[in-house]
């Protein structure tokens, strides 16, 4: 198991994405000649329903410093079917993107978990996105296998894994 909003867990989804045939066929061209990288907002991160004193020490330590008023930004580098680099940063301002895709920790769990479809979550509402609308929809076979890689990770997360008592 894999604890979310972790860099484990951004290497492990890096790392499963790569191995996909299947993503790097319906990625091929995303990116190529133009910003095809994210930032994935996780925002009402509930903090406060954390027992962070209850994790491993270097555990906690990396969640308290990318979980910033209660949001994680995740710098996903994608581009021609790859996953180049996955990692939290602490400011959006410190890469650039072409994308930026925002939600409440509750709607990305259920991405997460396999329980949203990611096309229906941004044409419902579910999450923001900020870019290209017609790009991403053009290449939502990668977005939903990205998600569905997502789903197949053995994912813990902090607040049930870690809960306040």
């Amino acid at each position: 198991m894999v604890l979310y909003l972790t860099t484990l867990w951004l290497d492990e989804y890096r790392k499963m994405l790569n191995q996909s045939k299947d993503y790097k066929e319906a990625g091929k061209g995303w990116g190529v000649g133009w910003n095809g990288d994210f930032i994935f907002q996780i925002e009402n991160i509930p903090v406060e329903k954390i027992a962070f004193e209850s994790m491993p020490p270097n555990v906690a330590k990396e969640l308290k410093e990318y979980i910033v008023n209660g949001i994680v930004y995740s710098y996903i580098r994608l581009k021609d079917g790859e996953c180049l680099e996955a990692r939290p940063i602490k400011d959006p301002n410190e890469v650039e993107v072409g994308f930026i895709q925002k939600g409440p920790y509750e709607n990305w769990k259920k991405l997460t978990r396999g329980e949203l479809d990611p096309t229906k979550a941004l044409l419902t509402g579910k999450f923001k996105l900020q870019g290209d609308m017609a790009k991403v929809m053009r290449y939502s076979r990668a977005a939903n296998i990205m998600a569905k890689i997502a789903a197949n990770i053995k994912t813990e997360f902090p607040d049930e894994m870690y809960p306040k008592k």
